[in-house]
């Protein structure tokens, strides 16, 4: 009976080992991917909607340009802050993507592209 407990322990203990190991490493990979979000996500989308903003504001073309790069720090940054607020990485990831797919077209029709 004794020897059966101290496998009954020994097993528990791997399973829980393993578990915390499974958890630890999903936290880190939602991190990285939240960071990717934020850092290659945000700035593509800034990137794109900085050039949209130029194109579509009723100013000369270098005070167009001139604001909507001045507007990008304040949209990369939101951007930043949001990925990190939000709960769901699902959700950022959608948001981001679709955002700056609806501004690429957006520009693209704007530009004549296509």
């Amino acid at each position: 009976m004794h020897a059966q407990s101290v496998k009954n322990r020994q097993t528990f203990s791997i399973a829980s080992k393993l578990s915390h190991a499974y958890q630890s490493h999903s936290y880190r990979i939602a991190v990285i991917s939240r960071f990717l979000a934020a850092i290659v996500g945000g700035y593509v989308f800034t990137a794109v909607f900085s050039s949209l903003l130029s194109i579509m504001l009723p100013l000369k073309k270098s005070d167009a340009v001139l604001l909507s790069i001045s507007l990008t720090i304040f949209i990369y940054s939101c951007v930043f802050i949001w990925v990190f607020a939000v709960k769901s990485l699902t959700k950022i990831w959608i948001t981001i993507l679709l955002t700056t797919a609806g501004s690429a077209l957006i520009l693209s029709l704007l530009k004549g592209w296509l």
